[in-house]
């Protein structure tokens, strides 16, 4: 139904009459007035307009409300999700829950509703072509992990998920009438739980179901058993594959299977040593985004603009990336332990680090006000004026101007912060003495790096020191690196040896740091 026209007044009147009578809350005229989304749903389903205050009245999404399959499994999780998604809009207006609860609940609904999918996808492929069985048994099963801001508790209202189905083995084929190969098997379950999650029909949708960030992503297998999961991150794993699985969590299936693989998979994702090729990482990722921004002017994107959500993640997740495989209390995955953790490790500083809290959680309510206007998947600010007042009213502000001077000195600050950190680096006089030391570098690989030519080139180092960094280059960890890897190791060799140049007291400090 269209949006009716006119003042709010007018509006939320038109709404009440098109719900029919009933014993409505009081706050009914605030949830009409700033969901469209609510509105919709509530005008479908006479059983929650009748049920509407004590189930807003509820903290968490319930599976107990799952009303099962009958008729129609896939039209029915669409009305669950739907409900539960009224219920957190309801308690979001109302301010009974928290930013923090509405990202839990938002992430606890799509937990649920993907582990039903499962179930229900299995269970048809099952039909068909029996199940797969260990050894004594018991039925194997596949393992969902989340990534992105599912995996770390904190998704938003109106959000894809980013899903990587996997399995703990191989084994024997399928024991139904119609066998399958484990590969086949597990790939026909992808492909039913993904339709029921993300295909669209008269109720809508479940949710926006992204498989891309599997290994080989698209042109891989929907599903992978996790030993080749192992070998492909360890001979093909890209920095954004590490930035991906830094959140990853097991949502659905074999929880404990996923549970032991994410273990194993640790060492990819957190390094043993300080890894400061992340910082270059992460400015390369954010270089990406930003000529998409300025490619499709979103500026005004709260994710993705300057000062947004974005930037304020890769401030801690560059902490986590450079230190976690040393420091495991920084191996968290929501986004605001992570900053509480950086903050008492000493590397963001307290005001900081309260100043980005804020920011980050002002811009993540702004992000679900303006999704739970039409369960729409946006982060841009509206154009409308009308839009643009319901938003405002919302979020209680006297207009437009008043919540965009406090949203502007929120992106000011996450800006700033970003610019000291993560920005683009610039070319300086200790660039191009880099590339003199990159030289000695190269010739120290090639076997060349005599004494005399350091020396020759203002490093004046020890015998002993000389002789590690000789074995370091020489040595056929170093050979045998990538293209891409060995350019990174480069840039950091050339680094030290030009602080090796410029101070003496590094002697010490710099041979620790080749023997660790």
């Amino acid at each position: 139904m269209p949006t009716p026209a006119g003042p709010p007044e007018g509006r939320i009147a038109q709404r009440q009459n098109a719900l029919g009578p009933g014993d409505f809350p009081l706050w009914l005229p605030r949830l009409l007035a700033m969901s469209d989304f609510a509105f919709d749903v509530l005008r479908r389903n006479a059983d929650l307009r009748a049920e509407l205050a004590p189930y807003v009245a509820d903290a968490r999404p319930s599976r107990a409300r799952w009303a099962g399959p009958e008729p129609d499994f896939a039209a029915a999780l669409r009305r669950f999700r739907q409900a539960e998604s009224v219920r957190l809009i309801s308690r979001d207006l109302l301010g009974i829950d928290t930013v923090e609860a509405t990202l839990a609940g938002s992430s606890e609904l799509a937990d649920t509703c993907i582990a039903l999918a499962l179930e229900h996808a299995e269970a048809l492929v099952a039909q068909r072509h029996g199940l797969l069985r260990d050894t004594d048994g018991s039925p194997k099963r596949p393992v969902v992990f989340a990534l992105g801001k599912l995996g770390g508790g904190e998704l938003n209202f109106s959000s894809d998920v980013d899903l990587v189905f996997a399995y703990e083995s191989g084994g024997e084929d399928s024991d139904g009438a119609r066998p399958l190969a484990p590969d086949a098997w597990h790939a026909r379950v992808v492909q039913r739980a993904a339709q029921l999650l993300g295909d669209i029909d008269a109720n809508g949708f479940v949710y926006r179901v992204d498989l891309r960030l599997r290994p080989f992503g698209q042109s891989g297998k929907p599903s992978m058993p996790f030993a080749a999961m192992e070998t492909y991150f360890q001979r093909e794993g890209r920095d954004w594959e590490r930035y991906a699985w830094l959140k990853a969590r097991a949502v659905a299936g074999d929880i404990d299977a996923g549970n032991r693989f994410l273990e194993t998979l640790r060492p990819f994702v957190y390094r043993r040593y300080l890894d400061y090729t992340a910082i270059d990482a992460l400015r390369d990722m954010k270089a990406q985004i930003d000529l998409e921004v300025q490619r499709q002017d979103m500026v005004d994107d709260v994710k993705l603009g300057p000062g947004g959500i974005r930037e304020v993640e890769f401030l801690v997740q560059v902490v986590q990336l450079v230190r976690g495989g040393r420091e495991a209390n920084l191996r968290q995955r929501g986004l605001l332990a992570a900053l509480d953790a950086c903050a008492q490790g000493g590397y963001i500083a307290p005001a900081t680090a309260q100043s980005l809290r804020n920011a980050y959680l002002f811009l993540r309510r702004i992000e679900n006000r303006l999704q739970m206007l039409r369960d729409a998947q946006t982060q841009a600010l509206p154009v409308g004026t009308d839009d643009r007042e319901r938003i405002a009213a919302g979020l209680d502000y006297a207009d437009w101007s008043a919540l965009r001077a406090n949203l502007d000195r929120h992106r000011d600050v996450v800006s700033t912060e970003f610019a000291q950190v993560l920005a683009p680096r610039r070319s300086s006089r200790t660039d191009a003495g880099n590339g003199a030391m990159l030289a000695v570098w190269r010739a120290l690989a090639e076997g060349q790096g005599s004494a005399e030519r350091m020396e020759s080139a203002g490093i004046v180092i020890g015998d002993v020191l000389h002789e590690r960094l000789r074995a370091l280059a020489r040595s056929p960890g170093v050979q045998g690196l990538s293209a891409r890897a060995r350019g990174r190791l480069d840039k950091l060799m050339a680094s030290l040896l030009e602080r090796l140049r410029e101070r003496d007291d590094n002697e010490d400090a710099a041979a620790a740091a080749i023997v660790d």
